[in-house]
């Protein structure tokens, strides 16, 4: 214990740190977009949108480093700090958590490179779903990845619990404001997946954090789920507030800002569902099928009111109500199907993080 806590809980922090404080940039970015205007590309909300991957990239680096200088000594590498090591270019011995980490990090530093010569191009963002956000955002996903491996490799202590609960649940949202992106695309269908994939994810990552952490997984992912979305959404609506004074500028007439009640809304309800699947898996134990059944009724009752309320700014479909029901129908019918899929797949994929750590009798290469 004293070895993966002296070698394994620092820098598996510090990467966490680094995603949270991109998650915060982002929520910071959105939310400046939305009540002041467009940006340019040397912003404060994007200073911490790349110094959070820049954490996360430097981590994984000297980790990989570090576990190479371990393996030559002829030291054995413990499997609990980062997962269990993989041979790359011959040369390197990178533990799979860092590895993923520590690649995706370094294309979004390339994709901020892609950003800034956007910028220098086209001028303002007008969008979030340029390209180059479009690529930074994905990196950052798969960054957050990583770090949730870091910590699955050490589930068998309770910050690695913790932490665990933590990456995935900050996955959730981040991947969910990612496929929000979706909203300024023309995707020419009657099926709304921007609100479709902005609840599913979070209901996945719930199901998925009940696989990796069996008692109190699901019930944590959705607290903490919750918990990220109230502080980073706070956050944001306070910094725009304070950077708008700061840079002499006016909020649009329209924004007032305050407590970030519709960016909360649907974490709320993910935090009741992640309760109500933590009971039904102790009371049935984990089943693969009830995790399917779980995710789809998540999303479909949660679609259907937020279709039949108007809650949360959501608009699921056309301009009269018997279009607006038919896209809420269907809606719902996709949803189901999809978040029985992937509620499905959280067995395999839970099963895979929690063999993280597991080295085989062969040694493996990348």
């Amino acid at each position: 214990m004293t070895t993966v806590d002296s070698r394994g809980k620092v820098p598996a922090f510090v990467m966490l740190a680094g995603t949270l404080i991109s998650l915060s940039g982002l929520t910071w970015d959105i939310d400046w977009h939305l009540d002041v205007g467009p940006d340019s590309f040397f912003t404060l909300p994007h200073l911490f949108i790349y110094s959070g991957g820049a954490i996360a990239g430097v981590t994984s680096l000297v980790m990989v480093l570090r576990a190479t200088a371990t393996q030559r000594t002829g030291e054995d590498l413990d499997p609990t700090v980062g997962g269990r090591a993989f041979k790359v270019l011959g040369v390197f011995a990178a533990p799979i958590g860092y590895l993923v980490g520590g690649l995706a990090a370094a294309s979004f530093l390339l994709y901020g490179l892609y950003d800034e010569w956007w910028h220098g191009l086209y001028g303002f963002d007008v969008t979030v779903a340029s390209p180059p956000h479009q690529g930074w955002l994905t990196s950052i996903c798969v960054t957050m990845i990583g770090t949730a491996i870091v910590f699955a490799a050490a589930r068998e202590h309770r910050w690695g619990r913790w932490g665990f609960m933590v990456a995935i649940a900050a996955f959730g949202q981040y991947a969910s404001i990612q496929s929000g992106a979706l909203a300024d695309l023309d995707l020419s269908t009657t099926v709304d997946w921007p609100t479709l994939t902005w609840l599913a994810i979070p209901l996945v990552c719930v199901l998925l954090g009940s696989q990796v952490v069996p008692r109190g997984g699901a019930f944590g992912t959705g607290l903490l789920t919750l918990v990220l979305n109230v502080v980073t959404w706070s956050f944001a609506s306070w910094a725009v507030g304070w950077y708008a004074r700061l840079q002499h500028l006016a909020l649009r007439d329209f924004v007032e800002l305050g407590f970030p009640v519709d960016m909360v809304l649907i974490p709320a309800v993910v935090f009741v569902f992640g309760g109500a699947v933590e009971l039904l898996l102790r009371w049935r134990g984990a089943s693969v099928w009830l995790l399917a059944g779980c995710g789809a009724a998540g999303v479909v009752v949660i679609i259907w009111l937020l279709g039949a309320l108007g809650s949360g700014g959501v608009d699921l479909g056309g301009e009269d109500g018997g279009a607006q029901a038919g896209s809420v129908l269907l809606t719902c019918v996709t949803g189901g199907l999809l978040a029985g899929v992937l509620g499905g797949a959280t067995w395999r994929l839970g099963r895979a993080l929690r063999a993280s750590n597991v080295t085989p009798s062969v040694g493996a290469s990348a």
